[in-house]
């Protein structure tokens, strides 16, 4: 069924005006009557949520509606809805960009997804530490406050960063590649399987984290086993990254 079918069908059910519609979803009236009339094919996400919103029913619920059904929407599913209505539109394109994101990692099997923002989106400045982290043998990683910073694209990865490291080596290759820049998320620990940033006795590492061992994507190097290093800690998890040419026109 087609989402200008599903609108009307649940409009009707509803006893709702077009008028009516457009004051609650914030939708002019003429970009009502173009959808349900077929002269707008698909609507943008941000309009497909406000008009779900409106109609007091999850976009999923208003996709599949069924005549003498009524769907409703949870209190959290409500709340949302109530708070993505009053941003303004760089607000609404940033929550779009997000949500389109987090939807697309459903469907890859890659770790990190690569979503890139529109041009018109915001930057986001990030600490650029100068000591690089090693993908191969170790090299240290300073825990001052020496780095730089560097504006990248707004991206799910780059709003979750909280800091930036340069790759130094090819363990981690061909998915990183040395001189790339990874974006990290601070925290004392991972998941098993995460990829992260370690220090292994004043060492740091770019590696996945096996659980009692550090691995690399490269075949060419062993794992390491933790339990040979007196100190050992979590800076971090990698959460995205920039390739080497993508990051020199970024920095």
């Amino acid at each position: 069924m087609h989402f200008a079918e599903c609108v009307r069908r649940v409009k009707e059910e509803r006893g709702i005006t077009v008028e009516q519609l457009s004051r609650t979803s914030g939708i002019p009236v003429s970009t009502l009557n173009k959808l349900l009339t077929g002269v707008i094919g698909e609507p943008k996400l941000s309009t497909a949520l406000a008009i779900a919103g409106a109609l007091d029913c999850t976009l999923d619920e208003l996709t599949r509606a069924k005549r003498g059904t009524r769907n409703t929407l949870t209190e959290e599913e409500g709340q949302f809805m109530r708070r993505y209505r009053s941003l303004d539109t760089h607000g609404r394109t940033l929550v779009d960009l997000l949500m389109d994101s987090e939807l697309s990692r459903g469907e890859s099997d890659d770790p990190i997804p690569m979503v890139e923002a529109p041009e018109e989106t915001r930057t986001v400045s990030l600490p650029l530490y100068l000591f690089p982290v090693s993908a191969g043998i170790g090299a240290f990683l300073d825990d001052s406050d020496c780095c730089e910073t560097i504006d990248v694209r707004a991206t799910k990865a780059s709003l979750g960063a909280d800091y930036a490291l340069r790759v130094s080596g090819n363990s981690m290759s061909p998915r990183f590649e040395d001189g790339d820049i990874v974006l990290v998320k601070r925290q004392p620990t991972v998941e098993i399987g995460d990829l992260g940033i370690f220090v292994a006795d004043g060492e740091g590492y770019f590696k996945r984290y096996n659980g009692q061992y550090l691995h690399s994507f490269n075949p060419a190097y062993q794992d390491i086993l933790i339990s040979n290093f007196s100190e050992f800690r979590c800076c971090g998890k990698v959460i995205g990254q920039l390739r080497r040419k993508r990051a020199a026109a970024d920095t």
